[in-house]
């Protein structure tokens, strides 16, 4: 009895394994489907009314597949290796089993008769568990011959023979749209992830889109009879014929290559503007863009700019202040300050890292800023620092102090003080107004409080 109940067991944990082995391995091979960089070719004839198209992919792991049939194909038919039908696993032909070798699909497609222009989109059978692909597509064209092809892929091939026009078209990834039109179409490369088609040259400056290079390639369709730009997955539709063409595109292609945080739309204004050389959209965006090419040199612009292009973060405010230090050793909150488009613009400064003395202390809350020549400190804490104290701040445009029985009032937007009732008046006005903070230019303390200041390249010394 114990023998059989062994034995039985044994025959039991046996079966238990094949089946598991076998499920592992069904499994096993559709996850290396996936994994695999399957090759496919498609061989599209065209003739008067309908397209004929032959789906060869050439090595697929064995397993259970589903198959996505383009909405309008007819007369499929399924061949495994050579002159074997498919196995199908279900009366609608969506699930195959394959055994591990080629794969070949042909069906039908109706073409239009006469147009000027047609757009081919989900022509492809789509294999649902694979999602890397090569493809290359081998297309001949016996009706539409005064006309020419494009597509969503690199364009490996193209030649004029007797009776026929023929393309190839490679592409890594899904399968692309193809797109033909009347006209001869012209590809121009603008760069390795950049292909222009047109009627003729475009009126584009090829060394902005040199810099310009999206993750993935993209393909663009430009002509004069486009009204707005619209999209497919690789395949770019845009009119070739508007002024600001250039811009368009540049701001097209930076929403493709950058991920920006919270602060998008101004930031492309100014990215594309400062990219084109052309004036921004928006006012306040265009009094940024002047003011940071006003302080940059010509190669601290270029090289700010080509950090924020390659940069992998999202972009912020706070990023173009930080790129700004990285790149030109410039340090500034300008971009932060003016992020807020509602705000009015705020001028810009240069952050000094400087430390700061006091009479011999050192001081860690004084700002210093940097603007034309000239140094500003923060007012407030210098004169606390000296043994003021603030006997009126209510009025935001005006600050009254006072020390040993002396009282001064200050009034910022004007160059004159008053100190114990009796007017003076300073050369220059001496503050600035950054952020709600005061600052005040350096220069004048010796005038007004008889300061001396000294300044190094490593400290600020004021006594």
């Amino acid at each position: 009895m114990t023998k059989r109940i062994i034995r039985f067991s044994l025959f039991l944990a046996f079966v238990t394994g094949c089946i598991l082995f076998i499920q592992w391995q069904g499994y096993h091979s559709v996850e290396d489907a996936a994994a695999l960089n399957i090759e496919q070719t498609f061989t599209i004839r065209h003739t008067q009314d309908e397209f004929v198209i032959k789906q060869s992919i050439e090595s697929l792991p064995e397993g259970k597949y589903h198959i996505h049939y383009p909405p309008k194909a007819k007369d499929i038919d399924c061949q495994l290796e050579e002159d074997h039908a498919c196995k199908w696993l279900d009366g609608k032909n969506s699930q195959l089993k394959v055994k591990e070798g080629p794969l070949t699909f042909t069906y039908k497609l109706n073409a239009p008769m006469q147009v000027t222009s047609f757009l081919l989109e989900e022509w492809g059978i789509m294999i649902e568990e694979v999602s890397s692909t090569s493809t290359r597509i081998q297309l001949t064209e016996q009706n539409w011959r005064n006309g020419s092809w494009a597509a969503g892929a690199d364009l490996a091939g193209k030649e004029k023979m007797e009776g026929l026009d023929y393309y190839v078209f490679e592409t890594e990834g899904s399968i692309p749209p193809l797109f033909w039109q009347k006209q001869a179409l012209v590809p121009l490369e603008m760069n390795q992830h950049l292909t222009i088609y047109s009627e003729g040259k475009p009126s584009l400056q090829r060394s902005i889109f040199e810099k310009l290079v999206p993750d993935k390639k993209i393909f663009v369709i430009m002509l004069d009879n486009i009204s707005e730009v619209t999209e497919t997955d690789s395949l770019i539709f845009m009119p070739g014929s508007k002024k600001n063409v250039e811009k368009q595109l540049a701001s097209l292609l930076l929403t493709k290559q950058l991920s920006f945080k919270d602060e998008k739309e101004w930031m492309l204004d100014l990215l594309v503007s400062s990219i084109t050389h052309t004036s921004a959209h928006n006012n306040k965006v265009e009094k940024i863009r002047e003011t940071i090419f006003s302080v940059l040199t010509k190669d601290q612009a270029d090289r700010w700019l080509e950090s924020i292009l390659s940069s992998d973060s999202k972009i912020t405010s706070q990023l173009l202040d930080e790129l700004l230090e990285d790149t030109a050793g410039i340090k500034t909150d300008f971009f932060q300050k003016n992020a807020d488009m509602s705000k009015p613009f705020q001028p810009f400064y240069f952050l000094d890292k400087r430390k700061i003395y006091i009479n011999g202390k050192k001081t860690d809350n004084i700002h210093i800023l940097l603007q034309n020549d000239r140094t500003y400190i923060s007012f407030v804490p210098l004169i606390e620092m000296l043994g003021f104290r603030v006997l009126d701040s209510s009025n935001p445009k005006e600050l009254v102090i006072g020390k040993d029985g002396d009282k001064y009032h200050f009034i910022f937007s004007k160059k004159l003080f008053f100190k114990n009732g009796q007017q003076f008046g300073f050369q220059r006005n001496p503050f600035s107004m950054d952020h709600n903070e005061v600052y005040f230019d350096t220069a004048a303390l010796k005038g007004l409080f008889d300061l001396e200041v000294e300044e190094n390249s490593q400290e600020i010394n004021i006594h």
